[in-house]
């Protein structure tokens, strides 16, 4: 008698599903030519033309309501990489991360720990202070920073210049695609992140771009040619990478997510001395932008393309960057390895469901921004939203304000005044999470100033309320605030 083949054959091993995390720098809610929102027909831009990303939009779903942990680049970097808040992490500000523990865990360390057959690699702007390989990397562009993307802090940055490859756009897809081949070739699953120099200042374009921006008819919303270039070579440059993820079939077992790392800027320099103010900025209909913690400065784009997932579909339900250490690690089958203290959960359900809801811990999303900053707001603040629901603390003023989000885009209409109840709630929920992680004292210095530059701690405001106040979702503020 002759054995079955099959009692001998090797089970089949099931390969996970790879993922590529294009992170922009900068990019504004309202930045697209197609809206961020089908509900708001003006969340999208005038001016700019985007048929890469408009064709993510229509191929995969749209988070209406999709937050970067911080209102500034490098503390959304750390969180988007250990799927923690900016709080927790204990890094708040642009330069200085004295107090961040880097021996955390990182999405490729999470993947691998699942299957350590994962490749990952982390192209152009890393701005943690830790080199890539810490934290699982197999290849990776180093501790690059904006000096890697042509920034240079004066006056010039606004000016705007040209060039065959602005601010590495293109070498840095020409090289993510190279990795995504010879991935393909191996046969392996990975995790690519391309973290554009783009749109962060210094403004940068391709001539021939600009010329044929400078043909277009200007917006009200945007009106600068050299942004605008800039946002459609960046665009393009998006473009030719998700080619590349359909041309080579990795669409079939793959994640493609765009999303960026705050708000736009506000308003450009020029705009100022031209006297428009920053109601009327870059991100309208959202208020104001990056550096402050207004809905301009942390709600951003979010795309996502994968198996399973809804051409042109889309999720109101209040997503943030940290979540995606949680959600990679759900698709790969590694959820067991996630840190207990991540703050992310994972989005999973959203994809194939548009219309469901996540569950979250009682205190939603919270933000926080100990400092002060002249360019911004110059306050210490934090935020947080539960629900519809969004409070906004100012430590100096000892002020806090009150806004349905899902109803008042522009966070125009205070309601901190007439809904006194739900104000207290907020602002315990908020205590009670940041006394927990131990979060930073506001300081008197700028975002981007590196700690001990300037150290006058100001008012001790985790003490203000007690943290053991009842949590409960009773009354109009926290029920039924799902949008």
């Amino acid at each position: 008698m002759t054995l079955s083949f099959s009692l001998w054959a090797t089970p089949a091993v099931t390969k996970p599903p790879s993922f590529i995390l294009v992170l922009t720098d900068d990019q504004g809610w309202s930045s697209m030519s197609s809206s961020m929102d089908k509900r708001v027909p003006d969340a999208k831009s005038d001016f700019h033309v985007t048929p890469s990303l408009d064709q993510i939009v229509a191929s995969g779903i749209r988070f209406s309501n999709a937050y970067a942990a911080s209102p500034v680049c490098a503390p959304s970097r750390y969180s988007i990489q250990f799927g923690k808040s900016p709080a927790r992490l204990l890094h708040t500000r642009v330069l200085g991360d004295n107090n961040v523990n880097h021996d955390q865990a990182a999405i490729p360390q999470v993947l691998k720990a699942g299957d350590p057959r994962y490749r990952a690699a982390h192209l152009g702007k890393w701005h943690i202070k830790a080199d890539p390989a810490r934290y699982g990397y197999d290849v990776h562009d180093g501790q690059t920073g904006n000096k890697e993307g042509g920034f240079v802090n004066d006056k010039s940055q606004w000016y705007g210049d040209s060039g065959d490859d602005p601010k590495k756009m293109f070498s840095l897809t020409d090289r993510a695609i190279e990795f995504m081949t010879e991935s393909v070739k191996r046969d392996t699953p990975f995790f690519l992140q391309v973290s554009h120099y783009a749109l962060h200042s210094n403004l940068a374009y391709r001539q021939t771009t600009f010329d044929q921006v400078s043909r277009q008819t200007p917006g009200s919303l945007h009106e600068n040619v050299a942004y605008a270039s800039m946002m459609t070579d960046l665009d393009e440059s998006i473009g030719r990478l998700f080619d590349a993820y359909k041309r080579l079939g990795l669409n079939e077992n793959t994640y493609f997510i765009v999303t960026s790392d705050n708000g736009g800027m506000p308003v450009l320099p020029q705009q100022v001395n031209r006297g428009r103010p920053y109601k009327n900025g870059l991100n309208a209909p959202l208020l104001r932008g990056k550096w402050d913690l207004m809905e301009g400065g942390i709600r951003v784009p979010f795309l996502a393309v994968g198996p399973d997932i809804k051409p042109n579909s889309q999720s109101n339900e209040p997503i943030i960057g940290y979540d995606l250490m949680a959600t990679f690690a759900e698709l790969a089958g590694s959820s067991q390895h996630v840190p207990e203290d991540s703050d992310g959960v994972s989005i999973v359900p959203l994809l194939g469901s548009p219309d469901a809801h996540l569950k979250r811990p009682p205190h939603g999303l919270v933000f926080h921004f100990p400092h002060y900053n002249q360019v911004g707001l110059n306050e210490p603040h934090s935020a947080i939203r539960v629900g519809n629901f969004k409070l906004v603390r100012f430590d100096q003023s000892m002020r806090s304000l009150l806004f349905n989000v899902a109803t008042d885009l522009g966070e125009a209409h205070d309601m901190a005044e007439s809904n006194a109840a739900c104000v207290d709630k907020l602002e315990a929920l908020l205590d009670t999470y940041l006394t927990a992680v131990g979060a930073e004292q506001p300081k008197d210095s700028s975002s981007w100033v590196k700690p001990g530059k300037k150290g006058k701690t100001q008012t001790r405001f985790l003490e203000r309320y007690p943290v053991n106040v009842s949590t409960s979702y009773e009354g109009e503020c926290l029920t039924d605030a799902l949008i």
